[in-house]
């Protein structure tokens, strides 16, 4: 307990419940227990002080309880050491000229003295202003909120003040929502926001302001267009606050600085409210009254109005048609119009100001709440996005600065997206851009980031104009990370694409990637340069002046994955192809020496995509040896896919040549697709690359002999003949009308398969509708017949020996016959639900050569044995009978 010597670092204990009859000991023992500054050693100190205490005199001679005469509250305290009162610290600029004037008085704000300032509270308006002028002083050393918030006197007194007060002056409400805003800086006293509910009172404080604001800037611009008509929003939004509240505040007198005020004697009092219009005669001593009187009925201008003399009704009618004779004269009088617009304009800017502080205290008390997800959901169902977007409007550099930055962090929810889309924020944010001030265009792009997510807003932003200024920020080092990232989002649309030639995006995002001396460059700036790469012009100005060459280097350099991606989206593009024949070689000689597979990918991508008829790929295998490198690669499982996709990719462009496709055949590299195909049947990718290399080679007819002899090909494409994918059922059909007509053994085969696959459905149906008859178990005689008799007609009778007939030679002699006499029968197996549907293929044979012809390559297979038990490989790959029935009938 012994002296600190720095007056700053001092705890103040207050003993409220210290009296005559308080136990010492009892006492001190809470006390230790209850502060962790003081050891449990000192407890016979703490006893000792409490005793003093408790048996001191006060200047009058009273005993503890008594109070000296001039002391406003008690304040009995225990203090290990007292000082002087630290020296009164000057308020920051957020604060009102009013509150400085007030507050200076005190020198010695400390909070020894709270409740004298809780005191004032409960005084008339100026007191309460200077009253929590000094709470805040108080509240805005950190060391004092621990204190403040165990005074639940003081905190309630607060709250109850902004409650019922806060429309009486805008002072008086920044003071208080600032005390409660330093509580919030702290995640530990958020509940003491919480408690007195003065989240809720700020955003209601809030929107009052911004409606009222609003509807002052309505009427001046009235004022300024006397002739026109106000616009809907300025009356319902005028309408809507005068309904709220009847406090609506005076924009001439209100809280202005004594110097500003006139004389209460120079402000008449109001018999009724003047007509609207009644603007222009601020020359008669009734003019600033009318005025005031147009814009709101004003209870603060009652007020200041009340002391003065009520003037009868003469005098009242009389200043009446004085006012509407100077308007009369006022409107012929630009110069005096001008002039009180000027007035006007210049109260507005000055009251703004003044609540714009009010503004920015309020929103950062909301920010630092949102912390909780509860609050901010709450913020949300009252509106709090629309308040913001409302004051996006402002002016003041620290207010936009804070109000975008709560955007940036309530736009990561789906909800304030939506709620900020259609308050068509979009077109409120390119003036904030053009401000020139750094931080608060780095939190702008931030925010446009976050929207630029959503499709549609992407597109508003077009529309807007945001390319060309977003643009102009990939030079500037400050906001170059986050301009290229909303570039990119804005370049996943095919049409914003086009868009970037009319800038110097593409070139500038290409010279930076050429002249960064890092070996990795931007990744979200590669990005950017790799979706624009698609769209031809973009591609051909990435390539212009000699870039190609650079880009190539680079690559080749740093073995850049995304880099080599960039130029394969280059070789897409059909004029710019033979650009690229001078690094064939280098990209094949890479093919062996890099072990780099997602480089190698790119690398295979780009000579895929070169097919050039002048390009000899034969030479191009045979020099480098890429044979032998393929074939390791198309084994199943040894590398990755996307290298063994793009690996079929770069053979089905050289079997266009016909030396490549026979080098392929003769070095097995079609056997090694067949069994790549049995291994990847469910990658339709895979699948779809190798049957369009076997299509390649079969158009040659030096290959299609081998083809067709030698591999299981054709058993492989008449399986997947039926696939589900479009794309391989068209190919498949390609290739397999080039193997009927070279191979008439094969032709009968694929005709046959057609013909099973087209009729499957109806054999099924026949075969379970013979299983059902075969396992039917009949009644006995006599249900027999009485069935037979209640539910069997007589036609039944007469055609049942179709049925039963053995001779079936003699049935399908008389089925022509039987059909015409039962045509008109209506129970006859010609008009029953397990008729034959009739057929749509068409053959020049009839069904029984077909049925022939099946038996005889039944008997052929069986004869060959194992030799043709190959051609009958059935793939995993499940069919959808009923899909391709139905298109079979299209067809």
């Amino acid at each position: 307990m012994g002296k600190i010597p720095v007056p700053n670092c001092q705890k103040i204990i207050r003993l409220r419940s210290l009296s005559a009859k308080t136990d010492p000991a009892a006492l001190a023992r809470e006390v230790v227990d209850k502060c962790d500054l003081i050891h449990k050693s000192q407890l016979a100190d703490v006893e000792q002080i409490i005793f003093y205490l408790k048996h001191r005199k006060d200047n009058a001679g009273g005993g503890v309880d008594t109070h000296d005469t001039n002391t406003k509250g008690p304040r009995s305290a225990i203090a290990s050491h007292r000082s002087t009162v630290r020296p009164h610290t000057t308020m920051s600029t957020s604060m009102s000229s009013s509150t400085h004037s007030k507050s200076s008085d005190s020198s010695d704000v400390s909070i020894n003295h709270i409740d004298e300032y809780v005191e004032l509270l409960y005084e008339d308006l100026s007191e309460r202003i200077r009253g929590s002028a000094m709470i805040l002083q108080v509240a805005r050393n950190p060391d004092n909120l621990e204190e403040l918030e165990k005074n639940e006197a003081c905190l309630s007194a607060l709250s109850r003040v902004l409650r019922e007060d806060w429309r009486k002056s805008l002072d008086l409400s920044t003071n208080i929502i600032y005390i409660f805003f330093c509580f919030s800086t702290y995640t530990k006293f958020h509940p003491v926001i919480v408690q007195y509910k003065i989240g809720s009172l700020c955003m209601d404080v809030m929107d009052y302001e911004l409606r009222r604001y609003e509807s002052m800037r309505n009427e001046l611009d009235i004022r300024k267009n006397p002739g026109g008509s106000a616009p809907l929003s300025a009356k319902a939004s005028k309408e809507k606050l005068n309904n709220s509240t009847d406090d609506f505040l005076d924009l001439m007198n209100e809280e202005k600085p004594k110097e500003m005020e006139p004389p209460r004697r120079r402000i008449p009092e109001l018999k009724q409210r003047p007509k609207s219009g009644n603007w222009s005669s601020f020359h008669s001593s009734m003019s600033s009254s009318l005025i005031k009187s147009q814009i709101l009925n004003s209870s603060y201008h009652e007020a200041l109005s009340a002391g003065a003399q009520t003037p009868d009704s003469g005098i009242s009618t009389n200043g009446d048609m004085k006012a509407t004779s100077n308007e009369a004269l006022d409107r012929n009088d630009p110069k005096a119009k001008k002039e009180e617009i000027e007035r006007l304009n210049k109260q507005l800017k000055l009251f703004a100001k003044k609540q714009e502080q009010l503004l920015r205290v309020a929103f950062y008390l909301l920010l630092n709440m949102a912390e909780n997800v509860k609050l901010e959901e709450k913020m949300r169902r009252k509106n709090i996005v629309k308040m913001l977007v409302k004051a996006l409007d402002r002016q003041n550099i620290d207010l936009l600065m804070l109000v975008t930055t709560f955007l940036k962090k309530l736009s990561i929810v789906g909800d304030n997206k939506d709620d900020m889309s259609e308050l068509n924020i979009v077109s409120k944010l390119p003036r904030l851009f053009q401000s020139g001030h750094t931080d608060l265009v780095q939190v702008t792009l931030k925010l446009v980031f976050n929207l630029s997510f959503d499709g549609q807003l992407r597109r508003k932003m077009i529309v807007a104009g945001y390319l060309p200024m977003l643009v102009m920020f990939i030079n500037d080092e400050k906001h170059h990370s986050i301009a290229v990232k909303i570039l990119y989002h804005m370049s996943l649309d095919d049409k914003v694409k086009a868009m970037f030639t009319h800038t110097e995006c593409v070139q500038m995002a290409t010279d930076a990637i050429i002249l960064n001396l890092n070996s990795k460059v931007d990744l979200d700036l590669i990005a950017l340069c790799i979706n624009l790469s698609l769209n031809r012009r973009n591609a051909q100005i990435m390539v212009e002046g000699n870039r190609l060459h650079s880009l190539m280097d680079r690559a080749f350099k740093y073995q850049d994955a995304l880099l080599m991606k960039l130029l394969r989206n280059l070789s897409q593009h059909e004029s710019l192809q033979p650009l690229f024949i001078d690094y064939v070689g280098d990209l094949a000689r890479v093919l062996t020496i890099c072990e780099d597979e997602v480089f190698l990918v790119e690398c295979l991508g780009i000579l895929g995509n070169l097919s050039l008829p002048d390009l000899d790929y034969s030479q191009i295998l045979q020099n480098f040896q890429l044979i032998p490198w393929i074939r390791s690669i198309l084994v199943p499982g040894a590398k990755l896919d996307d290298l063994v996709l793009d690996t079929i990719v770069y053979l089905g462009t050289c079997a266009h040549d016909e030396l490549c496709a026979l080098l392929f055949c003769r070095a097995n590299v079609v056997l090694s697709l067949i069994e790549l195909l049995k291994a990847k049947q469910e990658d339709d990718e895979i699948v779809l690359q190798i049957i369009f290399v076997f299509q390649q080679i079969l158009r040659h007819e030096s290959t299609r002999e081998y083809m067709i002899k030698e591999t299981e090909s054709p058993a492989y494409l008449i399986d997947l003949m039926h696939d589900k994918n479009a794309e391989i059922r068209k190919i498949c059909d390609y290739c397999l009308d080039i193997i009927a007509i070279s191979d008439n053994e094969w032709a009968k085969r694929i005709k046959l398969e057609k013909f099973r696959n087209h009729n499957s459905q109806w054999l099924c149906m026949v075969e379970s509708q013979q299983h059902e008859d075969n396992n039917e178990d009949y009644q006995d005689e006599e249900e027999e017949e009485h069935d037979l008799d209640n539910y069997l007609r007589g036609e039944y009778l007469d055609n049942c020996d179709l049925y039963n007939s053995n001779n079936t030679q003699k049935e399908s002699e008389d089925t022509e016959m039987e059909s015409n006499n039962n045509s008109n029968n209506p129970a006859s197996p010609a008009n029953s639900s397990y008729s034959r549907p009739v057929s749509s293929f068409r053959r020049s044979q009839d069904l029984d050569d077909i049925y022939n012809m099946s038996l005889s390559t039944k008997s052929q297979g069986s004869s060959q044995g194992d030799s043709t038990s190959n051609y009958l490989f059935k793939s995993n790959k499940s069919l959808d009978s009923e899909s391709l029935h139905e298109e079979l009938l299209l067809a």
